[in-house]
């Protein structure tokens, strides 16, 4: 084997290991998206809850047991609209004047949509569809971007103090990772990386090519020099 090529070797080995480094990192967490949102309908033909499905899948090393969390959905319109009620209210209070509103919109509705889930468990690089309802006619919502509030997030390990906050929240930060629709992983079964991640790692594993071969051009170059030193030397 030439030297050239022992550098190329080594140079692809070191991509490797960052490749697999890469791969380990972006394996820590648990992708869910939330689908196939069907309004449903009363009587009178109004909706009143929204039937869904929600996709998991186990990119950890570890079983997932015991896993609850609540997603909240924030509506913008709704909340500016209580707020500015509220806001109302307190000024015709300060100004010592009845405050008779035209409407109270907190009364009829909240500035969130809340659904609570809790998972069955979930064996590493498995992936479950459960099927839930949401109480609410606002179901546009439901494909927007959510607030996730993971309220435990047990584990095969068999820890026996996931009831206490702290070590709740020390082990569950990050470790759900919502797909939304704007992404192309939305539309395909979850796989065990990312296009995105994939690309990155192509990427990564084609620059460590690149800078292999700069290396040994830059080595054939030193050999030439020296070579070069030692025929003046000779002429001389």
């Amino acid at each position: 084997m030439t030297k050239t090529n022992k550098l190329l070797l080594c140079a692809l080995s070191c991509g490797l290991v960052s490749f697999i480094g890469n791969v380990s990192a972006a394996e820590d967490t648990v992708l869910f998206k939330v689908h196939d949102i069907v309004p449903v309908k009363n009587a009178d033909g109004n909706v009143v809850s929204c039937d869904i499905g929600a996709t998991f899948y186990n990119r950890t090393a570890n079983e997932i047991k015991n896993a609850s969390l609540n997603l909240v959905w924030t509506d913008e319109v709704i909340g500016e609209a209580i707020n500015q009620e509220e806001r109302s209210a307190k000024e015709a209070q300060r100004a010592n004047r009845r405050n008779t509103p035209r409407y109270n919109t907190a009364s009829y509705t909240d500035k969130s949509i809340v659904l609570k889930l809790r998972l069955p468990p979930l064996k590493s690089y498995q992936q479950i569809t459960l099927k839930s309802k949401v109480n609410t006619n606002r179901c546009f919502l439901l494909l927007n971007d959510m607030e996730i509030d993971v309220l435990n997030c047990g584990n095969s390990s068999g820890d026996k103090n996931t009831k206490s906050p702290s070590f709740v929240q020390s082990n569950c930060d990050g470790l759900f990772t919502y797909i939304s629709p704007a992404s192309p992983e939305y539309y395909n079964d979850f796989q065990a990386i990312s296009v995105a991640e994939q690309t990155a790692q192509e990427d990564t594993l084609l620059q460590s090519k690149k800078d292999a071969l700069n290396s040994a051009y830059q080595d054939a170059l030193k050999q030439l020099d020296e070579v070069n030193k030692t025929l003046d030397g000779t002429v001389e």
